[in-house]
């Protein structure tokens, strides 16, 4: 398990701050209100034996599950476990992540924070407040109640989502990654990718509700020499391929093996440019109120790599250069092949559609629907997604 050590600096400015606030901070009540915690979370208010805030740019959680606590302690995730009975609580086993930061006050804020934490003895909830009191009724660290983020279907939010490994959980053990590396994890509907800290990678996967599987994963074979990259790397791999379980809440991935015993947790990465690596498939064409269907025999393509817009015009392969800031985009004049296809109206439909790329000023995205629109919104291309 990992443990957080609290040095003896800290155990006396602590020692110092209840003995200078004794005076002033509330005192539990003879009979406080505490319902069963397990399945609410909370989010930090103030070190109430203090009366000071948290940091800004921080945010403190406490997350109660069912005889297990944990959350964002500001810097790291931690973890424990718990006891309740009634308005009496114990909090033990405290364990954390063992990232560094370097913002002013934040590592100081979170050892704190766990510190306490140890010592609390009772808990009472007024409306959608939580305090938390030591031993001596001295109350310690006030929550606001949050709405924990709601379980979502996989097979809707995997594909096409990017994803930055954060912890390592190997039975009750968590650890971060290797300082200054990142590992990460893309979807689309056909495989995997992302880099596992060193080397790129590539797998397959298959979904059935919440339970996944990995294909075989291959990697590239570079050497990276930093201490602990390469045995991360590996642990990485291994643990992928042993997954087979997902879950998604909120911004949050969540993979366990079969056991229980070895998760890697994710969280989403937000993309510079939405429409990266995706491809789409034209549908139609409106403007001036007329809605034209794209034709069916030979399809109009658009693919997008975070610099061009490539794909077919039906006949001919077409390339360009866009920008996006936003929902705004632009499109450069599309370069493309010089093929003639006998085919009736698709020389038509795609002279249309190379003309109208280069006015499109903005998109319009709805899960696998797109829409590129000119200025004034009285053109409109409307796209379904095919990749």
């Amino acid at each position: 398990m990992v443990r957080f050590i609290v040095s003896g600096a800290l155990l006396l400015l602590v020692c110092l701050a209840v003995a200078g606030c004794v005076s002033e901070a509330p005192l539990a009540p003879d009979e406080p209100a505490a319902p069963p915690l397990a399945g609410t979370s909370w989010e930090l208010e103030q070190f109430t034996m203090t009366k000071a805030n948290p940091l800004d740019g921080t945010t403190i959680t406490l997350i109660f599950d069912d005889g297990s606590l944990g959350g964002n302690a500001g810097c790291n995730l931690y973890f424990g476990s718990f006891t309740q009975e009634d308005e009496q609580i114990a909090i033990d086993g405290i364990g954390s992540t063992l990232m560094y930061c370097t913002e002013p006050g934040v590592m100081d804020q979170e050892h704190l924070y766990l510190s306490l934490l140890g010592d609390v003895a009772t808990a009472q909830i007024d409306c959608d407040t939580l305090i938390l009191y030591d031993g001596d009724g001295v109350a310690m660290l006030a929550f606001t109640e949050v709405v924990p983020p709601e379980e979502k279907d996989p097979s809707a939010e995997l594909p096409g989502s990017d994803w930055q490994l954060e912890t390592f959980i190997d039975s009750e053990t968590a650890s971060s990654l290797v300082l200054e590396t990142t590992i990460t994890l893309s979807f689309d509907h056909e495989g995997i990718s992302g880099s596992a800290g060193c080397n790129r990678y590539v797998g397959t996967y298959t979904l059935d509700g919440s339970t996944i599987e990995f294909g075989p994963v291959g990697a590239t074979k570079m050497y990276c020499g930093e201490p602990g990259v390469m045995d991360q790397e590996s642990r990485y791999l291994s643990y992928l391929e042993n997954m087979s379980s997902v879950l998604i809440k909120g911004d949050r991935l969540t993979l366990t093996d079969d056991e229980g015993d070895q998760s890697l947790v994710f969280t989403r990465m937000q993309p510079t440019d939405p429409l990266s690596s995706t491809k789409w498939k034209l549908a139609s064409i409106t403007q001036d109120g007329q809605t034209i269907k794209a034709h069916t025999e030979r399809a109009v393509t658009a693919a997008f790599d975070g610099e061009r817009i490539t794909g077919s015009g039906g006949c001919n392969s077409y390339s360009a250069e866009y920008l996006l800031d936003g929902c705004k985009m632009t499109i450069g004049l599309p370069v493309s092949t010089l093929v003639y296809c006998d085919i009736p109206g698709v020389m038509d439909q795609e002279s249309h559609y190379f003309s109208l790329l280069p006015e499109v000023s903005g998109y319009e995205r709805d899960g696998d629907h797109l829409v590129l629109y000119t200025g004034n919104e009285t053109t409109r291309l409307s796209f379904t997604r095919v990749l």
